[in-house]
């Protein structure tokens, strides 16, 4: 579902762009970080609600429980900034600012989750461990798209003069 709000900031803000019109793009992306936040916001409490009642729609196998137990609250924490995390992602995209993207991509996994990976190897911190990784990942990647996002660099309007 949260990705779904970022598909329609791809085409809003493609298209808002491609028109000139910059600040209309601007103001559409605020408002689809905000409502794509809000709903993960929405989703994480539902989900933290069923945490013992979703797990054991996939599985009945114990040890598997045990685990799911162990991340839920993680993973259903994390759903807000999942949405705005997301939805930069889909708004950047709809920019054209996808080398931004992957560069930020590549320096978060690699300066952020890979460490907390191996450290959660090494520490025996298990799936808690790497589930803090993920968590970590999208905070920095939020970060990233968010200060990139507010600079309004990404908003090259129209459609490039030829020579």
């Amino acid at each position: 579902m949260l990705d779904a709000v970022a598909i329609a900031g791809q085409v809003i803000v493609g298209r808002a762009l491609g028109a000139g019109d910059g600040d209309g793009a601007y103001a559409a992306s605020v408002r689809m970080i905000g409502w794509s936040t809000a709903i993960g916001a929405v989703i994480g409490a539902v989900l933290l609600g069923l945490g013992d009642l979703v797990p054991r729609a996939f599985t009945s196998d114990p040890a598997v429980l045990a685990h799911a137990a162990r991340i839920w609250p993680i993973f259903c924490l994390m759903q807000p900034l999942n949405g705005a995390a997301f939805a930069l992602d889909g708004i950047l995209i709809g920019a054209s600012d996808t080398r931004f993207l992957m560069v930020s991509m590549v320096a978060a996994a690699l300066g952020v989750f890979v460490p907390i990976a191996i450290a959660s190897l090494a520490l025996g911190w298990g799936i808690v461990g790497v589930w803090a990784g993920l968590v970590a990942l999208i905070a920095v990647r939020l970060a990233a798209t968010g200060v990139r996002f507010l600079s309004r660099r990404w908003e090259a309007t129209g459609v490039p003069e030829t020579a």
